[in-house]
Protein backbone atom coordinates (compact mmCIF):
# COMPACT_ATOMS: atom_id res chain seq x y z
CA UNK A 1 0.00 0.00 0.00
CA UNK A 2 2.84 2.40 0.93
CA UNK A 3 4.58 1.65 -2.38
CA UNK A 4 1.40 2.41 -4.31
CA UNK A 5 0.90 5.70 -2.47
CA UNK A 6 4.51 6.71 -3.07
CA UNK A 7 4.23 5.90 -6.77
CA UNK A 8 0.98 7.89 -7.01
CA UNK A 9 2.68 10.84 -5.30
CA UNK A 10 5.62 10.76 -7.73
CA UNK A 11 3.32 10.57 -10.77
CA UNK A 12 1.24 13.48 -9.44
CA UNK A 13 4.35 15.61 -8.89
CA UNK A 14 5.68 14.89 -12.37
CA UNK A 15 2.30 15.74 -13.91
CA UNK A 16 2.15 19.05 -12.03
CA UNK A 17 5.73 19.94 -13.00
CA UNK A 18 4.99 19.17 -16.64
CA UNK A 19 1.83 21.24 -16.58
CA UNK A 20 3.72 24.10 -14.95
CA UNK A 21 6.45 23.96 -17.60
CA UNK A 22 3.86 24.01 -20.36
CA UNK A 23 2.11 26.94 -18.73
CA UNK A 24 5.37 28.87 -18.46
CA UNK A 25 6.12 28.21 -22.12
CA UNK A 26 2.66 29.39 -23.17
CA UNK A 27 3.04 32.45 -20.96
CA UNK A 28 6.38 33.28 -22.60
CA UNK A 29 4.81 32.93 -26.03
CA UNK A 30 1.74 34.96 -25.12
CA UNK A 31 3.81 37.67 -23.46
CA UNK A 32 5.85 38.40 -26.57
CA UNK A 33 5.19 38.96 -30.24
CA UNK A 34 5.70 35.70 -32.08
CA UNK A 35 5.23 33.89 -35.36
CA UNK A 36 4.27 30.24 -35.72
CA UNK A 37 5.35 28.29 -38.77
CA UNK A 38 5.54 24.70 -39.91
CA UNK A 39 8.28 22.89 -41.80
CA UNK A 40 8.33 19.63 -43.70
CA UNK A 41 10.91 17.47 -45.41
CA UNK A 42 10.40 14.35 -47.47
CA UNK A 43 12.58 11.74 -49.11
CA UNK A 44 11.67 9.00 -51.59
CA UNK A 45 14.23 6.21 -51.53
CA UNK A 46 14.62 2.76 -53.05
CA UNK A 47 13.70 -0.01 -50.62
CA UNK A 48 16.48 -2.19 -49.24
CA UNK A 49 14.30 -4.41 -47.04
CA UNK A 50 11.31 -6.44 -48.22
CA UNK A 51 8.68 -8.35 -46.25
CA UNK A 52 6.59 -10.94 -48.07
CA UNK A 53 3.35 -12.18 -46.50
CA UNK A 54 2.49 -15.78 -47.37
CA UNK A 55 -0.26 -18.32 -46.65
CA UNK A 56 0.20 -22.08 -46.98
CA UNK A 57 -2.96 -24.22 -46.99
CA UNK A 58 -3.27 -27.98 -47.27
CA UNK A 59 -6.41 -30.16 -47.07
CA UNK A 60 -6.41 -33.83 -46.10
CA UNK A 61 -8.84 -36.63 -45.33
CA UNK A 62 -7.86 -36.55 -41.66
CA UNK A 63 -6.55 -33.68 -39.55
CA UNK A 64 -3.19 -35.30 -38.79
CA UNK A 65 -2.36 -35.89 -42.46
CA UNK A 66 -3.26 -32.29 -43.38
CA UNK A 67 -1.11 -30.98 -40.52
CA UNK A 68 1.87 -33.19 -41.37
CA UNK A 69 1.63 -32.32 -45.07
CA UNK A 70 1.58 -28.56 -44.41
CA UNK A 71 4.52 -28.92 -42.05
CA UNK A 72 6.54 -30.73 -44.70
CA UNK A 73 5.70 -28.14 -47.33
CA UNK A 74 6.75 -25.38 -44.94
CA UNK A 75 10.06 -27.11 -44.22
CA UNK A 76 10.66 -27.58 -47.97
CA UNK A 77 10.02 -23.87 -48.55
CA UNK A 78 12.50 -22.92 -45.83
CA UNK A 79 15.08 -25.23 -47.42
CA UNK A 80 14.47 -23.92 -50.95
CA UNK A 81 14.70 -20.31 -49.82
CA UNK A 82 17.93 -21.18 -48.05
CA UNK A 83 19.34 -22.22 -51.42
CA UNK A 84 18.58 -18.70 -52.63
CA UNK A 85 20.63 -17.28 -49.78
CA UNK A 86 17.78 -16.55 -47.34
CA UNK A 87 18.62 -17.89 -43.84
CA UNK A 88 15.95 -19.91 -41.95
CA UNK A 89 15.60 -17.25 -39.26
CA UNK A 90 14.26 -14.88 -41.93
CA UNK A 91 11.25 -17.15 -42.48
CA UNK A 92 8.90 -16.67 -39.53
CA UNK A 93 5.72 -18.65 -38.87
CA UNK A 94 3.08 -16.23 -37.56
CA UNK A 95 -0.06 -18.35 -37.26
CA UNK A 96 -1.30 -21.93 -37.71
CA UNK A 97 -4.99 -22.67 -38.11
CA UNK A 98 -6.66 -26.08 -38.11
CA UNK A 99 -10.28 -26.93 -38.91
CA UNK A 100 -12.84 -28.77 -40.94
CA UNK A 101 -13.03 -28.24 -44.69
CA UNK A 102 -16.48 -27.90 -46.27
CA UNK A 103 -17.75 -27.61 -49.82
CA UNK A 104 -21.09 -26.10 -50.78
CA UNK A 105 -23.00 -27.71 -53.60
CA UNK A 106 -26.50 -28.29 -54.98
CA UNK A 107 -29.40 -25.92 -55.45
CA UNK A 108 -29.95 -25.76 -51.69
CA UNK A 109 -26.28 -24.80 -51.10
CA UNK A 110 -25.79 -27.61 -48.66
CA UNK A 111 -22.44 -27.76 -46.86
CA UNK A 112 -20.64 -31.08 -47.05
CA UNK A 113 -17.60 -32.07 -44.99
CA UNK A 114 -14.78 -33.03 -47.35
CA UNK A 115 -11.82 -33.19 -44.97
CA UNK A 116 -9.66 -31.09 -42.70
CA UNK A 117 -7.36 -28.16 -43.38
CA UNK A 118 -4.05 -26.96 -42.00
CA UNK A 119 -3.28 -23.33 -42.82
CA UNK A 120 -0.03 -21.57 -41.94
CA UNK A 121 0.67 -17.85 -42.24
CA UNK A 122 4.31 -16.84 -42.42
CA UNK A 123 6.50 -13.97 -43.54
CA UNK A 124 9.77 -13.91 -45.42
CA UNK A 125 12.10 -10.99 -44.71
CA UNK A 126 14.66 -10.06 -47.33
CA UNK A 127 17.63 -7.87 -46.44
CA UNK A 128 18.52 -7.85 -50.13
CA UNK A 129 15.74 -6.44 -52.32
CA UNK A 130 17.33 -7.98 -55.42
CA UNK A 131 16.18 -11.40 -54.17
CA UNK A 132 12.51 -10.41 -54.35
CA UNK A 133 11.68 -11.74 -57.80
CA UNK A 134 13.46 -15.07 -57.31
CA UNK A 135 11.78 -15.50 -53.91
CA UNK A 136 8.31 -14.80 -55.28
CA UNK A 137 8.92 -17.18 -58.15
CA UNK A 138 9.89 -19.89 -55.68
CA UNK A 139 6.87 -19.29 -53.46
CA UNK A 140 4.34 -18.99 -56.27
CA UNK A 141 5.52 -22.25 -57.81
CA UNK A 142 3.59 -24.26 -55.20
CA UNK A 143 -0.14 -24.87 -55.62
CA UNK A 144 -0.51 -24.85 -51.81
CA UNK A 145 0.99 -21.37 -51.39
CA UNK A 146 -0.47 -17.89 -51.91
CA UNK A 147 1.66 -14.76 -51.76
CA UNK A 148 -0.68 -12.29 -50.04
CA UNK A 149 1.33 -9.11 -50.18
CA UNK A 150 4.73 -7.44 -50.31
CA UNK A 151 5.86 -4.39 -48.34
CA UNK A 152 9.02 -2.33 -48.65
CA UNK A 153 11.07 -0.46 -46.03
CA UNK A 154 14.51 0.96 -45.24
CA UNK A 155 17.15 -0.37 -42.84
CA UNK A 156 18.41 3.15 -42.13
CA UNK A 157 15.01 4.70 -41.40
CA UNK A 158 16.11 6.17 -38.04
CA UNK A 159 19.14 7.91 -39.58
CA UNK A 160 17.09 9.18 -42.52
CA UNK A 161 14.44 10.56 -40.16
CA UNK A 162 17.07 12.45 -38.14
CA UNK A 163 18.28 14.21 -41.26
CA UNK A 164 14.72 14.91 -42.43
CA UNK A 165 13.88 16.39 -39.04
CA UNK A 166 16.88 18.72 -39.33
CA UNK A 167 15.79 19.77 -42.82
CA UNK A 168 12.24 20.39 -41.58
CA UNK A 169 13.57 22.69 -38.84
CA UNK A 170 15.67 24.59 -41.39
CA UNK A 171 12.63 24.90 -43.66
CA UNK A 172 10.54 26.26 -40.79
CA UNK A 173 13.14 28.91 -39.99
CA UNK A 174 13.48 29.94 -43.64
CA UNK A 175 9.71 30.26 -43.88
CA UNK A 176 9.56 32.37 -40.72
CA UNK A 177 12.34 34.68 -41.98
CA UNK A 178 10.60 35.16 -45.33
CA UNK A 179 7.24 35.90 -43.73
CA UNK A 180 8.69 38.33 -41.19
CA UNK A 181 10.64 40.25 -43.85
CA UNK A 182 7.41 41.09 -45.68
CA UNK A 183 6.45 43.28 -42.70
CA UNK A 184 9.97 44.54 -42.01
CA UNK A 185 10.41 42.30 -39.01
CA UNK A 186 13.06 39.83 -37.91
CA UNK A 187 12.81 36.57 -36.02
CA UNK A 188 14.50 35.85 -32.73
CA UNK A 189 14.96 32.70 -30.72
CA UNK A 190 12.52 29.78 -30.99
CA UNK A 191 10.01 29.83 -28.14
CA UNK A 192 8.44 26.46 -28.84
CA UNK A 193 9.34 23.49 -31.04
CA UNK A 194 7.04 20.54 -31.65
CA UNK A 195 7.19 17.59 -34.00
CA UNK A 196 4.07 16.81 -35.96
CA UNK A 197 2.97 13.25 -36.56
CA UNK A 198 4.30 11.97 -39.84
CA UNK A 199 3.43 8.43 -40.90
CA UNK A 200 5.94 6.64 -43.12
CA UNK A 201 4.51 5.48 -46.42
CA UNK A 202 5.75 2.09 -47.49
CA UNK A 203 4.83 1.31 -51.05
CA UNK A 204 3.21 -2.09 -51.03
CA UNK A 205 2.17 -4.55 -53.65
CA UNK A 206 -0.60 -7.07 -53.08
CA UNK A 207 -0.26 -10.36 -54.87
CA UNK A 208 -3.04 -12.92 -54.55
CA UNK A 209 -1.83 -15.65 -56.83
CA UNK A 210 -0.05 -18.96 -56.98
CA UNK A 211 0.76 -18.76 -60.69
CA UNK A 212 4.37 -18.08 -61.52
CA UNK A 213 3.60 -16.06 -64.65
CA UNK A 214 1.41 -13.65 -62.65
CA UNK A 215 4.10 -12.59 -60.18
CA UNK A 216 5.09 -8.98 -60.99
CA UNK A 217 8.65 -7.74 -61.35
CA UNK A 218 10.64 -6.72 -58.30
CA UNK A 219 10.98 -3.13 -57.12
CA UNK A 220 9.69 -0.77 -54.47
CA UNK A 221 10.23 2.68 -53.03
CA UNK A 222 9.75 4.13 -49.56
CA UNK A 223 8.58 7.64 -48.74
CA UNK A 224 9.76 9.02 -45.39
CA UNK A 225 8.90 12.46 -44.07
CA UNK A 226 9.26 14.68 -41.02
CA UNK A 227 7.24 17.67 -39.88
CA UNK A 228 7.72 20.32 -37.21
CA UNK A 229 5.92 23.37 -35.85
CA UNK A 230 8.02 26.18 -34.43
CA UNK A 231 7.10 29.42 -32.65
CA UNK A 232 9.74 32.15 -33.12
CA UNK A 233 10.07 35.41 -31.25
CA UNK A 234 9.24 38.35 -33.53
CA UNK A 235 11.61 41.36 -33.38
CA UNK A 236 11.61 44.87 -34.88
Amino acid sequence: MKTTRALFFVITCLTLLSARADAQTEQAITGSRSIQVSGKAESILPADRVTISVTLRRVGDVLVSAQEASQKIFEDIVRQLGELGIPPEKVELRNHRLGKEYETSGPDRKRELVGFFSERDFVVELDDASLLEATQQELAGSEDVAVNGTSFSRKDEIEVRKELRRKALVAAREKAVAMAEVYGQKIGKPLKIAETAETPFFQTRNVYTNRVDEVPASGGRVTLSAGVEVVFELLD
